[in-house]
């Protein structure tokens, strides 16, 4: 999930802009020295990372908070508050999983839209408004837009959401319940990413940009400094806890929860920062199955993440999607919660960490990041013997189960194809289907100077597979 900051004025200009928010501490570049006032992560001069001090807060026993708003002492100043009554997530213990007995789970996916992006939308759309925006644009494969979009609504802003063509019905259908105009670019993050910013250059070529907010979070401070309330709940009410487990993708959310953690420390709420345990998707061909996690990897992070992770104590792992959907049905059937797999994959690393340190359960926490009501077609592979999908998406022929099999990126050539409809037909059967797709321009061969064949959909091809989806009687 992305979000990009553009201001008003293009880079290298020596007009000063004016900016609305005021910066408890200001974000300094931590190579180069160099002040900012825009959320921007990364230095415009260097390439560094931009780094706030650590905040002094009130004391403990001075806090009580009943909203995500209540942590503000450790907040950039903004002229409006949104809130959908985010943040202070539950935290339950494992009950019946016998090797995690003890092991805190917090409970992000109860946040409004079902994910711990909430959080990050609430300080993203403050910003928004005090800067007079009337539109913003999200990049994401779905819980990042989902909560810009929720966020927007309440905002009274509009919403675009630029999305991969792989990503769950079920997120592109929040978005639109939200208002969002949903756009559909690329076969995966990266290109959706590239492609965004052309669709980002139409609009200023047409003047139609000056009120748009284009927001990403790997690269906007208001993402970190919205998600380290996870760190400040964990120290404030849990001030024991030792290890802390967390799913990574691009690491934005494990660095966050130190930044919390940091400012708990100067505060005085923990003597020592708990160690950090992230936990990464393992690239396999099975990575689909966690599509939140399976993202490029920005190797700034990737050093960044390293450097956190030593710091502290912790360890770097890396789980495989098909482990995390099986740990995310146990879940369910166990304990009750209904996680995305790439929650799951905190389960599975605590109990890899608990053989090899052991861990101390009662001192460990695990995040659990989104709601896997975003995942029911993902776990219906699992459950049931036809793997085809739910919300009333069973394929009506063989071609558009191929189309859909190829725009949700499953499998892009013929034998993974025909593995992925569960072989009910002759393998020579998909070939020849496939042969009448890319006679009828629905489908392309990505690869013409290599052996083996690889199909994306082309342009006519989308617009046809997003046509049926919506005709479906869901």
């Amino acid at each position: 999930m992305y979000i990009i900051i553009v201001s008003n004025y293009p880079r290298g200009s020596k007009k000063k802009v004016k900016y609305s928010v005021r910066w408890k501490n200001p974000p300094v570049c931590s190579q180069c020295n160099t002040s900012h006032d825009l959320p921007e992560l990364w230095c415009e001069k260097c390439n560094g990372i931009n780094t706030i001090q650590a905040i002094q807060g009130r004391m403990r026993s001075k806090m009580n908070p009943s909203t995500l708003w209540d942590f503000s002492d450790f907040f950039p100043s903004f002229s409006h508050h949104i809130s959908l009554q985010e943040g202070l997530t539950p935290v339950v213990s494992v009950k019946s999983i016998p090797a995690l007995t003890g092991l805190k789970l917090k409970l992000e996916f109860r946040n409004p839209t079902g994910s711990f992006r909430d959080r990050a939308a609430a300080l993203i759309l403050s910003e928004a408004l005090a800067r007079k925006k009337t539109n913003i644009i999200s990049v994401s494969t779905g819980s990042f837009s989902i909560s810009i979009a929720a966020y927007a609504a309440s905002a009274g802003i509009k919403s675009t959401s630029i999305v991969p063509q792989n990503i769950e019905l079920s997120r592109i259908e929040q978005m639109k319940l939200y208002g969002s105009e949903v756009i559909i670019k690329g076969d995966n993050l990266e290109k959706t990413l590239a492609e965004s910013q052309n669709y980002i250059q139409e609009l200023q070529a047409k003047s139609l940009y000056s009120n748009f907010y284009t927001p990403t979070p790997e690269k906007n401070l208001l993402t970190i400094e919205g998600q380290k309330t996870i760190g400040l709940e964990i120290a404030l009410e849990y001030p024991e806890i030792e290890n802390i487990i967390i799913p990574r993708g691009s690491g934005s959310l494990l660095y966050s929860i130190y930044r919390g953690l940091q400012d708990a420390k100067k505060s005085g709420w923990i003597e020592t920062i708990p160690h950090l345990f992230g936990v990464a998707l393992k690239k396999t061909d099975d990575s689909h199955l966690a599509e939140s996690l399976d993202i490029q990897r920005d190797p700034r992070w990737s050093d960044m993440i390293k450097e956190v992770v030593k710091e502290t104590g912790g360890k770097e792992m890396n789980i495989t999607g098909e482990r995390m959907v099986k740990e995310a049905l146990a879940v369910a059937k166990y304990e009750g919660l209904l996680i995305e797999p790439a929650s799951a994959s905190v389960i599975v690393a605590s109990q890899i960490l608990h053989e090899e340190i052991p861990l101390n359960m009662e001192k460990s926490m695990a995040i659990l990041t989104g709601s896997g009501l975003n995942s029911m077609n993902v776990f219906a592979t699992q459950l049931r013997e036809k793997k085809k999908v739910v919300w009333g998406l069973s394929p009506a022929t063989a071609k558009f189960e191929i189309l859909r099999i190829i725009a949700e990126g499953k499998a892009h050539h013929g034998y993974g194809i025909w593995q992925s409809t569960g072989k009910k037909n002759t393998i020579q059967s998909i070939y020849q289907h496939l042969k009448n797709l890319e006679e009828d321009k629905l489908i392309r061969n990505d690869n013409q100077k290599g052996k083996r064949a690889f199909f994306s959909l082309t342009g006519r091809g989308m617009e046809i597979y997003v046509k049926m989806r919506e005709i479906i009687d869901l």
